[in-house]
């Protein structure tokens, strides 16, 4: 007896922790196989109930319901349309202005057909001589209107054998405007001029018959002969 009490005594421990890890065991080993026979139970059901019910395996039903109890799908709202863009209004000094009539040259703005010989000595078609050229030829279609170079007053209207028609005009520096080839002049003396007057239209010139139709025009200033091209 004493060596039992003895035996427990000293492996008393040992015995009771084998015992605690059989009791382990064998409560894991029950889990076990309750869990396994929980599943396997689980399976069964779930076969049964796929096998009696009809649900699984019909197709599916055609929706045989009142057009009116069927809801209508949501419209989305349009998107509100942008008014057109519209061409902003261009600015009355951006418009594109009228085409201006282009002005018809004057009759001086012309370079002269005969220029201002000075002292040296031209031949004349007309006279069949040599002898200066005292003033400048502009052409002049017959008829044309004949406005002055320059304003200014008129001193002499008179008809000469070799020059036709002739006006004679002082301007403000005191140069004498001597317009030949007139056909009929419209002014008279005394008359004040601007270059916006008429002083007659375009005729002949007895003295210069040959070649184009033009006007003579000389100046000078205390009897002596100017070129009408520098003073223009």
């Amino acid at each position: 007896m004493n060596h039992i009490k003895q035996f427990f005594k000293e492996k008393g421990l040992y015995l009771f922790c084998l015992a605690m890890v059989f009791a382990a065991t064998a409560a894991g080993i029950l889990a076990l196989r309750t869990i396994v026979n929980n599943v396997a139970d689980l399976t069964r059901i779930r076969k049964e109930a796929l096998q009696n019910d009809t649900t699984w395996t019909q197709p599916d039903a055609a929706i045989d319901k009142p057009a009116q109890d069927v809801p209508k799908p949501t419209q989305t709202p349009a998107a509100t349309e942008k008014p057109a863009a519209t061409d902003a209004p261009t600015p009355a000094a951006a418009q594109t202005a009228p085409p201006q009539q282009a002005t018809k040259p004057g009759i001086w703005d012309a370079k002269p057909l005969t220029g201002y010989s000075g002292d040296e000595l031209i031949y004349s078609a007309t006279l069949g001589d040599w002898r200066t050229h005292n003033g400048a030829d502009y052409a002049a279609p017959a008829g044309e209107s004949v406005h002055p170079a320059k304003a200014g007053r008129i001193v002499a209207v008179s008809e000469d054998a070799l020059w036709g028609n002739v006006v004679e005009i002082m301007d403000a520096d005191g140069v004498i405007w001597r317009y030949c080839g007139l056909r009929a002049a419209t002014v008279k003396i005394g008359d004040d001029v601007t270059t916006a007057d008429t002083l007659g239209t375009s005729g002949s010139i007895p003295a210069e018959a040959s070649g184009e139709s033009h006007l003579h025009l000389e100046c000078s200033r205390n009897g002596a002969y100017l070129d009408p091209e520098s003073l223009l």
